[in-house]
C-alpha cells in the first residue's frame, strides 16, 4: 500500500496534461489550472476510496485491479469557443465516433454538490442567479469504464464556484 501511495503522490505532483488518445475539442483550450484543481480534488477522493477498499472483504486480485486502475487516473479539462452542439458533434463524428447520453442538468444543484464536497462557499448572488436554470450535458463512457468524456454548456469553476455559460469538456481516464 505504501508504494501505491508514494506513486500516487508523485503522480499528483506532475503537471496536468491532456489525456492521450482523446483530441481536444475544436478550438479548445486545455485548462491547466482548472485541471490541476479537479485532479487535486480527485486525489483526495481517491485516498478515501483506497482506505475504504482496504477495509472491504474483497479478494486480493479485485483490490489489486482497482488500485491499478486508480493509480493511472488522468483528468483533463478543456473549454471551447464552439457551441455545446458543435462540440458534441465533433466527438460523435470521425474524431472519436462515440454516442453520448444527453440530458439536462440543474446547474445550481450541481454547483451546490460540488461546493459541499470541495468545502467552498457558494455566493448567495450566484445561487440566486442560477436558481431554476438548467444546462445541457452529454456523457459517454467506454464499455470497460476506463474512459469518460463529458461535455457541458456551463463551466462551474472549481476554484471559486462561479458559473459561466461556456462549453466545457471533462475527460477522465482510469488505468495505465
Amino acid at each position: 500500500m505504501t508504494s501505491l501511495l508514494t506513486f500516487l503522490a508523485l503522480f499528483w505532483l506532475a503537471e496536468p496534461s491532456p489525456v492521450k488518445g482523446v483530441p481536444p475539442p475544436p478550438g479548445g483550450t486545455f485548462e491547466t489550472e482548472i485541471t490541476k484543481v479537479v485532479s487535486d480534488r480527485a486525489s483526495i477522493e481517491m485516498q478515501g476510496l483506497l482506505a475504504e477498499l482496504e477495509r472491504m472483504s474483497q479478494p486480493a486480485e479485485t483490490k489489486a485491479e482497482i488500485k491499478r486502475r486508480l493509480a493511472g487516473l488522468k483528468v483533463a479539462v478543456y473549454t471551447s469557443p464552439k457551441s455545446w452542439d458543435e462540440t458534441v458533434a465533433f466527438y460523435e463524428g470521425p474524431a472519436m465516433k462515440v454516442v453520448f447520453l444527453k440530458g439536462e442538468r440543474d446547474i445550481l444543484a450541481d454547483l451546490q454538490d460540488y461546493a459541499r464536497s470541495a468545502g467552498i462557499a457558494v455566493d448567495p448572488a450566484v445561487e440566486k442567479a442560477w436558481t431554476g436554470k438548467s444546462g445541457r450535458t452529454a456523457r459517454w463512457t467506454k464499455d470497460d469504464e476506463t474512459l469518460q468524456i463529458v461535455v457541458e454548456d456551463h463551466l462551474i469553476d472549481p476554484r471559486d464556484g462561479k458559473v459561466t455559460p461556456k462549453t466545457v469538456v471533462l475527460v477522465t481516464k482510469l488505468g495505465s
